[in-house]
């Protein structure tokens, strides 16, 4: 028979080893596939190059069914080589689906509704 300090460590290995699997935050919802779809049928209105683009029907469809403060908590400094976050925010503003105040966005924005 087991005695209590091996099934103890066997409870904690198999414990540590869910947590190691698991593919996402405790709390925090899985919005990178989201990401990737805004940003391809968006990528016109958020790119850094050149003015601001109203969003496209296809683009705000997106928005739409995106949760949109998750994926702005979700911007990297690698996406933010090629995408900017303040249009990002407008986009979602003018799709009708603004992140909700206080979200940190990207690497150095607070979205505090100043838009």
């Amino acid at each position: 028979m087991m005695t209590t300090r091996g099934f103890l460590q066997v409870l904690v290995f198999g414990l540590v080893f869910t947590m190691f699997t698991i593919d996402q935050t405790w709390g925090e919802p899985d919005c990178y596939r989201e990401k990737a779809l805004v940003r391809e049928h968006c990528m016109e209105s958020i790119t850094r190059k050149g003015d601001y683009v109203r969003p496209s029907e296809a683009c705000c469809h997106m928005v739409d069914q995106s949760d949109m403060t998750c994926i702005c908590r979700n911007i990297t400094l690698e996406d933010e080589k090629e995408i900017s976050v303040a249009k990002f925010l407008w986009v979602a503003i003018n799709c009708e689906k603004p992140v909700e105040s206080g979200t940190e966005c990207g690497s150095k924005y607070l979205y505090d509704a100043f838009l």
